[in-house]
């Protein structure tokens, strides 16, 4: 090999770890809302932090797909209607990196503010921003995320106008509206079942009050139109509404039809 030649290769991780830590330390955080998050350039992609109050709890990274938008807005939604957490208490900062190597971004920064901070992130596997889990899993344990911040049904939802309403189009407002899963027994199978739902539910009308309008007060009024053995059933992460009568191990309550 010739002398006057050599071979240079940029150690990107050691200069992530040197400098993307400080980076974040001289941006200021901003409140995590709809209205901050969709200010981000979009299609940007890199790493993200939250903070609970001025405690950093998540480290992320956003892919190609994604980016800030949708991963930080995704999360804006999970935070809200969980009981212990207020959603104004959440920050975020989020750092654009143009030029993305194989190596794992997201466990060098956790890794890294773990020893700066002397804890590691405490909702990093946690199971925070987890997918839906899918029918038959609830009675699996629930993840430390929602078991520290379950679900809270007596939060306000935006409901359709007061006055009377078929039941199954208050049953869809409810599943497009709450930041949370709301899932209910189809006749149908498949993804989309729960576009046709139950014949339990059609033909049925029920009575959405004035606002404020809890999901609670939602629930029953539902329940009391449906036959007597449906229950809905308030889980850490999610409310289920099933025709059945069941308790599940890691259930906060479970709602039935009155008397």
């Amino acid at each position: 090999m010739a002398a006057a030649y050599g071979e240079f290769e940029l150690d990107i991780p050691k200069v992530m770890r040197a400098q993307l830590p400080a980076f974040f330390a001289t941006l200021p955080a901003a409140v995590l809302t709809p209205e901050n998050v969709e200010r981000l350039p979009d299609g940007a992609q890199g790493a993200y932090l939250l903070f609970l109050d001025t405690r950093l709890v998540y480290v992320g990274k956003t892919d190609a797909q994604a980016g800030f938008r949708g991963r930080l807005a995704r999360h804006a939604q999970n935070v809200r209607h969980r009981r212990g957490l207020a959603p104004e208490r959440m920050s975020f900062k989020a750092a654009r990196i143009f030029v993305f190597s194989t190596f794992d971004l997201e466990t060098m920064l956790i890794e890294e503010f773990t020893r700066l901070g002397g804890e590691r992130p405490a909702w990093n596997f946690s199971g925070f921003g987890s997918n839906d889990p899918g029918r038959n899993r609830e009675g699996q344990a629930p993840a430390a995320f929602d078991r520290d911040y379950p679900v809270d049904i007596d939060q306000p939802v935006e409901a359709p106008p007061p006055g009377p309403h078929p039941l199954f189009e208050v049953m869809l407002a409810l599943k497009a509206r709450l930041p949370y899963l709301f899932r209910y027994e189809a006749d149908g199978t498949g993804a989309s079942a729960w576009r046709g739902g139950h014949r339990d539910m059609m033909w049925r009308t029920i009575e959405v009050p004035a606002p404020p309008v809890t999901t609670r007060a939602l629930l029953l009024r539902i329940l009391a139109e449906l036959p007597p053995d449906w229950q809905a059933t308030v889980l850490p992460n999610r409310v289920i509404l099933y025709r059945e009568t069941r308790t599940y191990p890691a259930q906060l309550e479970a709602l039935r039809r009155e008397g």
